[in-house]
Formats: C-alpha cells, structure tokens, sequence
C-alpha cells in the first residue's frame, strides 16, 4: 500500500475497500496528492461507501476522515462528468434517409423485448414487473430472467435482432438521482427503439434524452394502463413515428462503460487530467468535492421506484436500507468522526 500511494500525484479509488485499508492509505496519503472518487455504478452498488468484509457487504460504510478531492462519475454535480451518453441536438432540423427507414419499416408481430441476465435486485423486482407486463402485451425475454432465449453474442447479429421491435424494456436496477445506464442510450442508438423506463426521476430523463423519446412507467395509473398505452402506440403508426421526431432535430450517442472511468480510455484519462491541470495544478488551487457520497444527491437520492402505489408495490424490503441509513448519518457521526467530503490540495 505504502510503495503504491507515496509517490503518486493521482489515487483514483473506484473498487471497494474496507476500514483496514482505508486507514493504511490515510496514513502515507500526500497533502498535495488528489483523491478521486470514481464510479459507474448506482449509488446503491458503488463500491467506495459499502465496507466488503468476508464477502458480505456491511452499512453503513464509514472511515475515520472519509474524504475525496474530487469524483468522476456520470452525476451532473461530479467534477468531471462522464454520462453514459448524450443528446446533442442539430444546429437545424434535417430530414435523414435513417429516420425515415425506422419510422416506415415493418414491425412484424415483435412489440416489446427485454434483456437482462440480472434478476434480482436489492432496491425492486424488475423481473417480476416485466413478467407482469407480459401478460398483458407481447414481451420477449432474453437471457436468464425469462423464457431464456439467447441473445447472439455477435453484436451486429443481436443488433438486427432486437431492431425488430418496437420497443425496449431500460430499467435500471436501482432509482437513484441521473443514474441513467447504457441500456437507456443503446436502445435509441444501436437499436432504434422507444425505450420504456424505470430509473431516475422523469426530470432527470427529460434532461439528457431526446424530446419525446421514452415511455415514463411511473406516468401511468397501472400496469394495465401501462400496457394500454403501449399497444396503442404500437398500432397507431403517427403516434408511434412521433417517438422518432427527434432524430430529425438531433443525435443521441451512446458511450461504452470504459468512458466513464478516467483510467479505462485515453479519452477518460485526458479529462482527468486536463481537469486537474486547470483547476488544481495550476497556480496551486485547493479542490472541493462538490458531491457528498453520502448526500442527498448521491447515496441519499436512492429511493423508491416510483410514487404510484402499483409502483411501489415492486419495491423490496431491502429498499428500507436508504431511508435507514439516512437516518443513521443525520443522527450521528462516522466511526465517530463527522464526516468532510473534502480535503484541500495543498501545492
């Protein structure tokens, strides 16, 4: 620990660690060094505020002098902003030969599919909503969550694949403030279609999506009501083409996950880096971790999955982690020590 962190100018913690470590670490940690917290992953399952011991995960996590400089995630309040993809809109609105062969070309009987091999889930039963949903409408389940069809490992292959759909089921395995995954971005890029979603708040979406681009479930009254409207989109052709509008006005962009660290592309590493040079390294500037792992826009944003009460009926007990551990770090201390989510930079 001490020859890995004594001479580096950068430590970037985006794996779990527990107390023992910790302490090891503060105890050789450099005043001029920068600590990153760095992530892909929910609050829920970020590594860096669950203490692993034994295999098994202990909550709340808490370190004496628990502190970063900086964080490098997908959240809008992280120093360095890393999404999972983007929407950037045309200068002017153009007519593209793409857009008018998504909006003109046969559906077959193909209505809704879903792809996932991660079933459970400590915040909600994801599996047990799309199998509900599934009884109402056509929905086609690939991977070990359903009926167990293959997905083809080729990606041009499952790509040609689900572009037979309308539709695609991107629900995120926890409800966390802009945790707003791949799944989300692949379904409007790779393969063209309405993603349905459960996630983030509809706020967060409507901010980085494409206009009128998604199906909120949490808008409807039921999941019956849910798979109404699906079908009728599905069978009314101007309905369902207003859902493709927006690649007229602009283009969404789907990032693979190694963007979103600072050490998994060249591209990453550079935003660190060109971050750091003109905010920390140049002319000696303290930094501030402008996100609290434990605040109310990161950990603390972790919730229900919807205020409908069919929505909520999804949750699982072990949801009540979130408002407990809220509870536990409004009423005391870390390891008994309050808890600073910065530590300045010295030059």
């Amino acid at each position: 620990m001490k020859a890995l962190i004594k001479d580096v100018d950068v430590v970037i913690f985006a794996a779990g660690v527990n107390s023992s470590t910790w302490e090891r670490a503060m105890a050789v940690r450099k005043a001029h060094q920068v600590w990153v917290y760095s992530t892909a992953e929910s609050p829920g399952n970020s590594p860096q505020v669950r203490e692993t011991i034994g295999g098994h995960r202990r909550t709340p996590l808490g370190f004496n002098g628990y502190s970063f400089n900086m964080s490098f995630t997908y959240h809008s309040k992280s120093e360095v902003v890393a999404p999972f993809g983007e929407y950037i809109p045309f200068k002017k609105e153009i007519a593209t030969k793409k857009t008018t062969v998504i909006a003109t070309k046969p559906r077959f009987q193909n209505m809704v599919a879903w792809v996932s091999s991660h079933c459970s889930s400590k915040a909600w039963n994801r599996t047990n909503f799309v199998h509900g949903l599934a009884k109402l409408i056509p929905v086609e389940i690939y991977g070990s969550c359903g009926t167990n069809l293959r997905i083809p490992h080729n990606s041009k292959i499952a790509k040609t694949v689900l572009q037979k759909y309308k539709f695609y089921i991107a629900f995120e395995n926890y409800c966390c403030s802009e945790y707003i995954t791949e799944k989300f971005w692949q379904a409007l890029t790779e393969y063209e279609l309405v993603p349905i979603v459960v996630g983030a708040s509809k706020t967060d979406y409507e901010r980085v999506a494409p206009p009128n681009s998604f199906i909120f479930a949490d808008d409807f009254d039921s999941v019956r009501d849910l798979a109404r409207y699906i079908r009728k989109v599905a069978a009314n052709t101007t309905l369902y083409n207003q859902y493709h509008h927006w690649r007229l006005m602009g283009k969404a962009f789907l990032y693979k996950s190694v963007r979103v660290y600072p050490f998994s592309s060249t591209e990453g590493a550079c935003a660190l880096l060109n971050f750091l040079e003109e905010n920390a390294w140049k002319g000696n500037h303290s930094l501030s971790m402008r996100l609290d792992p434990f605040g109310s826009e990161w950990l603390g944003s972790c919730g229900l999955c919807g205020k409908h009460d069919w929505m909520t009926a999804y949750d699982i007990s072990s949801n009540a982690y979130f408002p407990k551990l809220r509870t536990v770090l409004s009423n005391s201390s870390l390891y008994g020590v309050p808890f600073a989510h910065s530590h300045p930079v010295q030059g």
